[in-house]
């Protein structure tokens, strides 16, 4: 059995490998895509061949087994396959100059990052679908895709007629593939093509579509704008899937997947969120695509790619994607400092910001970020909202300390040219040189203490350089006491999903699992627990009735002050000229309440 490690061959007798791999949809109403994979070679193939799928997918850094979704694996005779590890299988060539291996594949799960099919349509994505040979991750791939009459493939993929071409596994796994009843939109950004495909086709209308294009041109050429005004490809595709199932995107290089709910046309918040969701995977085009961490350079399919720098790769792209809705005058000074509101108040709430530091954080995406359980809010924080968190106050800092004279756009610049367009990866321990040289600022003190270290961030000295202070206060309708716990409905009952640390009924003994049935002798009715409260004060002791595993028990819980999550970001009446105008450099117009001041 050959060693996962071990070389296929040595360059000098590996032969020219290539991959046919023939994707049949027709069955796709019952979620299986049925996979046939030959390779072939100029010459005799070795003795042995392993075949493997990715565990991971770029850009979702988790290991999500893919193969666990394949089933019936045979290799066609004389050829002879055995599984080797869970995702690979070891091939017996025969000294063959081909091989073929035929299996299927279990679709239904409607996310960007894996593959879902149904009697219109079939989403795949390369990592979760296709085999590589190892050793020869470089070798070309064609895809002859099968699939009902009246279908359509829309993918980045070189493509003539029904037949799809992959350079290596790199572009095999950047592209995914949409086939099936989908509507498309056609429009130019900038001299380039850009289309849209969007399934369900009767979950959007036209108008709708044509208004999603031109505010989606507006984005991209504001984001050009930030890297020297060129868009880095020839076109570009948007994968749209609309379902209630989930919101996401994922990025590639020249095209990207975005699940959003048909009701994101409905409200103008709603259009809001799903344009933010365009701008995000729209900036990755340059930062983590190309602008991208040694860590994942290059991608290594079978494992874990580690870096410290998710923080800036996935937190400043948070950071832009809403600041790049108002720079294109897509939203409002007010919508866009309500939205930095809201970041804080969810930063607030997470006790993890105190425990785990964003470049923690970003080394263990793979074991934190995707997998939340009851006690993540208290063990862990997120890189993409305290990451863009950080990157406004980091932008905030840059233009005060050099008088105006740089701003975080010039890092985005020097990143482009020093790496992005010369194909070279940011160093791991390069981010504080970069921010410095691009801005010829000192940064070390707050990168230490908003990067580098957990801890609350000390906001109010940063936000006032723009003429801004937070003001957090209860909700107009909460009790006067808090239990400090998250609830979720199960069966009409109130179970309680998570308890903030060091709160009331952490303190008390509560568990995240715990049924609440009763507070202070009043039933507690769906999760409503703040009528059951009533009047009770903080500091004052109430009995909660709550059952676990099959008993009741009760717990005399002392109640804390009512959380302060309602976060508003509000002008300062005596903000000096200095900070209004550096607010206006920020956001590109005053604040609401100083006009005519």
């Amino acid at each position: 059995m050959a060693r996962y490690d071990a070389p296929l061959e040595t360059t000098a007798m590996r032969p020219s490998i290539h991959l046919h791999h023939r994707l049949d949809v027709t069955q796709s109403s019952s979620h299986l895509v049925q996979i046939e994979t030959t390779v072939l070679a100029d010459t005799p193939l070795p003795a042995e061949l392993t075949l493997f799928m990715p565990v991971w997918t770029p850009g979702s850094y988790l290991v999500r087994e893919y193969a666990r979704h394949v089933e019936s694996f045979s290799a066609q005779a004389p050829a002879r396959a055995t599984k080797i590890r869970k995702n690979a299988w070891q091939i017996q060539t025969l000294g063959a100059t081909a091989v073929v291996v035929r299996y299927r594949v279990y679709c239904n799960e409607l996310t960007v990052r894996t593959n879902h099919s149904d009697h219109s349509h079939a989403y795949v994505n390369g990592a979760a679908t296709f085999l590589a040979v190892e050793g020869c991750e470089s070798a070309a791939a064609e895809i002859e895709v099968v699939a009902p009459s009246g279908w359509r493939i829309a993918t980045a993929l070189p493509a003539s007629g029904n037949t799809l071409r992959a350079a290596d596994l790199d572009a095999l796994v950047d592209c995914p593939i949409e086939i099936g009843e989908h509507v498309e939109h056609r429009f130019e950004v900038l001299g380039k093509s850009h289309r849209f495909a969007v399934w369900p086709a009767g979950e959007i209308r036209e108008d709708d579509l044509r208004r999603l294009a031109t505010d989606t041109a507006t984005i991209l050429e504001t984001e050009a704008r930030l890297f020297g005004g060129a868009l880095p490809y020839d076109d570009y595709l948007f994968l749209l899937h609309l379902s209630p199932r989930g919101r996401g995107g994922l990025e590639h290089k020249t095209s990207s997947s975005l699940l959003a709910s048909a009701a994101a046309f409905a409200t103008h918040d709603a259009y809001l969120d799903l344009l933010s969701l365009v701008a995000h995977e729209a900036f990755h085009l340059w930062n983590v695509k190309r602008i991208r961490p040694r860590g994942l350079t290059p991608y290594r399919y079978q494992e874990e790619n580690y870096t410290r720098l998710l923080w800036w790769f996935e937190g400043a792209t948070s950071y832009y994607d809403w600041r790049v809705l108002r720079l294109a005058g897509l939203c409002t000074v007010g919508e866009y400092l309500d939205h930095l509101a809201a970041e804080i108040a969810y930063l607030d709430a997470t006790h993890g910001r105190l425990v785990h530091s964003l470049e923690e954080a970003s080394f263990d995406a793979w074991i934190k970020l995707y997998r939340p359980d009851e006690n993540s809010q208290n063990s862990s924080v997120s890189y993409y909202r305290k990451g863009e968190l950080v990157c406004a106050l980091l932008d905030l800092e840059i233009r005060a300390r050099s008088a105006g004279r740089a701003s975080l756009d010039a890092v985005l610049l020097r990143l482009w040219e020093r790496f992005g367009a010369r194909n070279e990866p940011v160093p791991e321990g390069a981010m504080q040189d970069i921010l410095e040289t691009a801005t010829d600022t000192k940064l070390g003190d707050v990168l230490d203490a908003w990067v580098r270290a957990p801890g609350e961030v000390d906001y109010g000295p940063t936000l006032a350089r723009v003429g801004l202070a937070i003001d957090r206060s209860a909700r107009a309708d909460a009790p006067a006491g808090s239990l400090g716990m998250r609830l979720r409905s199960e069966g009409g009952c109130a179970v309680v999903a998570a308890v903030a640390r060091g709160a009331a009924a952490q303190r008390a003994g509560i568990d995240p699992g715990d049924e609440i049935v009763a507070i202070a002798g009043r039933r507690v009715e769906g999760t409503n627990v703040d009528a059951a409260i009533g009047r009770a004060q903080a500091g004052e002791s109430v009995d909660v009735l709550v059952a676990r595993d099959g008993r009741t028990l009760v717990r005399a819980v002392t109640l804390d002050p009512p959380r302060r999550d309602r976060v508003r970001l509000v002008q300062l009446d005596d903000a000096t000229p200095e900070a209004r105008a550096a607010f206006v450099a920020w956001l590109g117009a005053p604040h609401p309440a100083w006009e005519g001041k």
